[in-house]
């Protein structure tokens, strides 16, 4: 590979008796650019080999005007040949920057690396049975190695070229390029060619690049001394790290890199040494690497939401599936109506259910239905409209009509929010089969319709008390109308709109006192409730 005009002027203005030494190294000429805080497309472009550069740097008339002291004689007569494993990133940006790649005399490396990140993301999503929707978000994960040798690297130079401005900051992470984001230039463009799809930040797709690597005795060494000492650290203080979200989560489960504590205890480690500590404990500039870095390719896809609202016309489904002592309670749930029709249209691994509050399993959801949220989990499509709508006549077409939905759609993440905020603020309207231990009046049913923005207060039902705190709650009752029901003396129609999270069956029969007011309590007579169902969930949810 020749000299393009780009990297002559980009060399033109590096210190070249430092890209020399780097060089000497053996540090690839991607992360003497990172080290010399070059950025952007750089790292994307046709370059020439280690070698070549050596060279040409050797026979410049500006390397002969620099101070000969700086490199000795034998070493200045000495060449570079071939294009050994980077000393500091292991051979991830040699391998992954398609001219150098192309060059390598490192064929095991090549082989490690599946040819190169592209087939090897390609691969993965083949066999992942992941599709495109034009868009995807990459995401990298680095041995710790690699902190280790950027420090043992920086520290080194800072010793060869004492007083020189470049190298008079302490930390090497304020100073150079992170490796990940090298990564990402060095790729990005062909991967956007290859998929092709475009890189999004916010897209749900993810690909993550894992690279591992074994180290030398003296990298093993130092990362076990810093990974027990954060492990003793941790129990004598009886502290416990949060569990991982995301990226570090997927990644982790499937086995692919080390555990975020590893990377974690050598960043503690790193940042409580100071540069003179860290030389006495680690060798710089670090040693020698044979074998580049193993490359593994993890696609998952985050969390997509599907919305809409139900409509449940049995008195034997719960919400959620409900199993007490392994025996199901319920002839099914609203859950599983719904989620397992929906999950294969997604591909998805599972899928979790979530609604705009819950209804007992012997009251109905009428009217205008309940909303509700289905999070499928690394889903490998994204259906069209069109199949969206053949799920919901899917579900809607089951023969024993349990459960109905309406405006079944994917929606964004941020109806989540929208839903819960729903659940605090909004109202719920119900009609109640009410019985009385005495014939009901028009009286009764003018006291009761009288009262508006009625204030009760409601002890934790007794019928929840296992799974709920014993507090009082303050309820407020909008507004209730009475019907009559022909022929039924002592029974009548109650309509009432409530504040969310009213328990309406309690509010009735006054719960052994725990709620009052109560129906019982406002009438002087005794109260029991015989059906329920709920005909409108109040709530913005389109």
């Amino acid at each position: 590979m020749g000299f393009s005009d780009a990297v002559q002027e980009l060399l033109a203005t590096l210190p070249v008796h430092v890209v020399l030494e780097l060089l000497r190294q053996e540090v690839c000429l991607l992360c003497i650019f990172r080290f010399l805080n070059v950025r952007d497309a750089v790292y994307s472009i046709d370059l020439p080999t280690s070698a070549e550069v050596y060279s040409k740097l050797l026979a410049s008339n500006e390397y002969r005007e620099e101070d000969p002291k700086r490199l000795k004689s034998s070493e200045v007569d000495a060449s570079i040949t071939g294009e050994p494993t980077c000393l500091i990133c292991l051979g991830i940006l040699q391998h992954l920057h398609p001219a150098v790649e192309a060059q390598s005399q490192a064929h095991e490396a090549r082989e490690a690396f599946d040819r190169n990140a592209v087939s090897c993301i390609l691969k993965a999503i083949k066999d992942g049975g992941h599709s495109l929707e034009g868009t995807f978000c990459l995401e990298v994960s680095l041995t710790a190695l690699v902190l280790l040798r950027e420090r043992g690297l920086w520290c080194y130079l800072k010793e060869q070229f004492k007083g020189e401005a470049l190298f008079s900051g302490h930390d090497v992470n304020d100073h150079i390029v992170s490796l990940k984001e090298a990564v990402k230039w060095s790729l990005l463009e062909r991967l956007e060619n290859a998929l092709p799809a475009k890189f999004d930040v916010g897209a749900t797709l993810r690909i993550a690049l894992v690279f591992k690597h074994q180290g030398s005795p003296e990298d093993v060494k130092f990362l076990a001394a810093a990974s027990t000492g954060g492990d003793a650290k941790r129990k004598r203080h009886g502290q416990h790290e949060p569990e991982s979200q995301g990226f570090a989560a997927v990644v982790a489960a499937r086995g692919v890199t080390e555990t975020g504590e590893t990377l974690a205890a050598v960043q503690r480690c790193l940042a409580s040494m100071n540069n003179e500590l860290f030389m006495r404990r680690y060798q710089c500039p670090p040693t020698k690497v044979i074998s580049a870095c193993e490359i593994t390719a993890v696609i998952w896809r985050n969390p997509v939401f599907v919305g809409g609202r139900y409509l449940k016309y049995s008195r034997n489904v719960s919400q959620s599936r409900w199993l007490i002592e392994e025996e199901r309670m319920g002839q099914a749930s609203v859950q599983e109506i719904i989620g397992d029709v929906v999950m294969p249209y997604y591909k998805a691994d599972t899928y979790k259910f979530h609604a705009a509050g819950r209804e007992d399993i012997d009251v109905r959801m009428l009217g205008t239905g309940r909303p509700f949220i289905i999070e499928l989990l690394n889903a490998r499509k994204i259906p069209s409209a069109e199949e969206m709508e053949k799920a919901q006549l899917d579900i809607n077409g089951q023969k024993e009509g349990w459960v109905k939905v309406k405006g079944l759609r994917q929606v964004g993440i941020e109806v989540c929010s929208l839903m819960r905020q729903g659940e605090v603020e909004k109202q719920k309207e119900y009609v109640a089969v009410v019985w009385l231990d005495r014939p009901v009046t028009q009286g009764d049913f003018q006291r009761l319709s009288d009262m508006k923005e009625l204030e009760i207060q409601q002890k934790t039902p007794v019928r929840v008390l296992h799974r709920r705190s014993p507090l009082i709650r303050p309820r407020t009752i909008h507004w209730m109308r009475c019907e009559s029901i022909k022929g039924s003396g002592n029974y009548f129609l109650l309509h009432l709109c409530t504040q969310a999270g009213t328990y309406i069956k309690e509010f009735v029969h006054g719960d052994l006192g725990r709620t009052y007011p109560n129906v019982g309590s406002l009438l002087d007579c005794a109260a029991d409730i015989l059906q329920l169902d709920v005909v409108d969930v109040k709530m913005e949810f389109e």
